[in-house]
């Protein structure tokens, strides 16, 4: 018995104009497959793409990831992929990163990387100087509040990114950008965050939508093309000036993640600061903006959030340190609810390492498997009370009062992916949120103004976006 799904006419024929997925978004894909053919759905491989089967099994998930071998195999933004190796080759030199390689290169470039960015004390020893951006991106915030409304006067996105960039740019590449200083927009750090912009509306359009790039090239192709160019100049140029900076220094120690992978490898180290730069914006800004979100949304919880960081930092401007963040159970649970309503991505992808037995059907080594995470973070089958905002579900201490779910399944809530392929910026994603979550709240107080919910697009990365209603009061 085969796996229910639509023909490949079928397949195109929604994506091309005028049909039901022209144009959708990776959540109204999911939803719509689901309500056609059920739990588990085939998508037969159209335009040089293998088959897909989406499933909302959580037991799928996990016999998926049981059998994905030791160098998993994640196939999602090709086009990226042949921009690296086939379009500037001369730049990559044959190493195209931890998001498009595979296989035995991947497990490579992944054991070089894994000590530098997947050990805590590496990325929490810069978590003083973290915080003296944050202090400074607030400092910079507070005079963009219109104090007659404490409305923004700036483009909140921007100014997240911003500050994303500013921290990344740290670790990575021990480099301050004075990005919070500037009187007008730097013009660098602007080119980077528009053509990141373009890079994941244009990769969505490329890679999960069919598309005939592989075949000739369009003229959409060659401005997304355009846009990997000047996000490979622009970073490139900062990793330029960040080695002239430490190769003067000569320090045997290294700082940035920039100069311990130099010194083991060095085009893995220029990729891998590259990677961080341009994936260290949108996916942290995204989640700092919904957990700002659901805060504002959710006044009582926020002040429980408060009376724990007031604790902590009983003088406005104490430092964070890697002794007393320990103590903050309360604010990781917001993350982790905020990450369980809006995950940075919908789903987890990896291609069938053996021939699997999903849900009853058997599926073929080499398929596509697309694990939609979000669709069972946000259902009551679950998680109870699922549309409510409820960090005490994570707190050990209240778990009997409020539970997590009715089937605790551990592969249904996986926001930073399972395995060796788990997200290799974790570590200092959560350092960047905390650090700046806390600075914030500890300081004002947010809500919001409408009694229309925060929008969101969903392509290659979840972002919110359309109108953002925050008023922020001064403490």
């Amino acid at each position: 018995m085969d796996i229910p799904g639509p023909s490949t006419f079928e397949i195109l024929k929604a994506f091309m104009p005028g049909g039901r997925l022209y144009n959708a978004n990776v959540i109204a894909i999911e939803e719509f497959f689901r309500e056609q053919y059920g739990d588990i759905v085939r998508l037969k491989g159209t335009l040089g793409k293998a088959d897909t089967v989406f499933t909302f099994n959580p037991a799928d998930f996990e016999v998926t990831y049981r059998n994905e071998g030791p160098w998993p195999v994640r196939i999602g933004l090709e086009s990226f992929a042949h921009y690296r190796m086939n379009v500037r080759p001369e730049i990559f030199q044959g190493v195209a990163g931890l998001v498009t390689s595979q296989g035995r290169s991947w497990g490579e470039i992944r054991n070089k990387v894994n000590p530098v960015m997947m050990k805590v004390q590496n990325i929490r020893q810069n978590l003083p100087a973290i915080d003296e951006i944050a202090q400074e991106f607030l400092t910079r915030f507070d005079t963009l509040i219109d104090p007659s409304t404490g409305r923004l006067t700036a483009d909140l996105t921007e100014e997240i990114k911003m500050w994303a960039l500013e921290s990344v740019a740290l670790v990575a590449l021990n480099t301050r950008m004075g990005l919070f200083s500037r009187h007008q927009v730097d013009a660098k750090a602007q080119k980077l965050v528009d053509n990141m912009t373009v890079f994941l509306n244009m990769a969505y359009h490329y890679d999960v939508s069919p598309s005939f790039w592989r075949y000739f090239e369009t003229p959409g192709f060659k401005k997304l093309i355009k846009a990997l160019d000047n996000i490979t100049e622009v970073t490139t140029d900062y990793i330029e000036k960040a080695m002239a900076k430490f190769a003067s220094e000569q320090n045997v120690e290294g700082k940035s993640v920039l100069e311990k992978l130099y010194r083991i490898d060095k085009k893995v180290a220029m990729v891998m600061a590259m990677d961080m730069l341009m994936a260290g914006m949108d996916t942290t800004s995204s989640a700092f903006i919904s957990t700002l979100y659901l805060l504002s949304t959710n006044p009582e919880k926020q002040e429980a959030l408060r009376k724990e960081l007031l604790t902590l930092l009983p003088q406005e401007n104490a430092p964070l340190t890697q002794e007393n963040t320990k103590n903050l159970p309360y604010l990781r649970a917001c993350i982790k609810e905020a990450l369980r309503f809006k995950p940075i991505a919908t789903a987890n992808f990896r291609f069938s390492g053996h021939d699997l037995v999903l849900s009853g059907y058997r599926v073929p080594k080499g398929v596509g498997v697309f694990m939609a995470n979000m669709s069972l973070c946000n259902s009551e089958e679950y998680f109870e009370r699922n549309k409510e905002f409820l960090p005490e579900r994570w707190l050990k201490s209240q778990s009997s009062s409020c539970p997590i779910t009715k089937k605790n399944n551990p592969f249904v809530y996986l926001p930073f992916g399972f395995g060796p392929r788990t997200c290799i910026g974790k570590r200092l994603a959560e350092m960047e949120l905390e650090t700046l979550l806390t600075r914030l709240f500890r300081n004002y107080r947010v809500t919001w103004e409408s009694e229309k919910p925060l929008e969101y697009k969903s392509n290659i990365v979840l972002m919110p976006c359309g109108e953002m209603h925050f008023k922020f009061e001064r403490l």
